[in-house]
């Protein structure tokens, strides 16, 4: 393995279509897009975000077309994922005898 080379196994199928989905949305390739969730997931904001951010000085305004397309990404495959029981979401069963 190279210095700058991690290689990542056992990435589920669906979970590589999401990804090649949100690099064909937003472009780029998958190496790319990868580095830019390992770096978000450590210091909090992309190297890329952090430049934009101060380019721009202001927060992005809300985009009803990317929210969109952004739920209908994190929709796929949500049909196979089990509908918990009611009981399930009573302060009981959150919290246990912990008062």
């Amino acid at each position: 393995m190279d210095n700058n080379k991690i290689e990542v196994t056992g990435i589920s199928e669906p979970l590589l279509r999401l990804i090649d989905e949100r690099v064909s949305h937003f472009g780029g390739d998958r190496a790319a897009y990868i580095r830019d969730l390992i770096e978000r997931d450590i210091f909090g904001t992309s190297h890329g975000q952090k430049q934009q951010s101060a380019k721009l000085g202001t927060k992005r305004t809300f985009d009803p077309q990317q929210w969109s397309a952004d739920m209908k990404l994190l929709a796929i495959g949500a049909e196979q994922i089990p509908v918990l029981p009611p009981e399930a979401f009573t302060r009981e069963s959150i919290y246990g005898n912990h008062d």
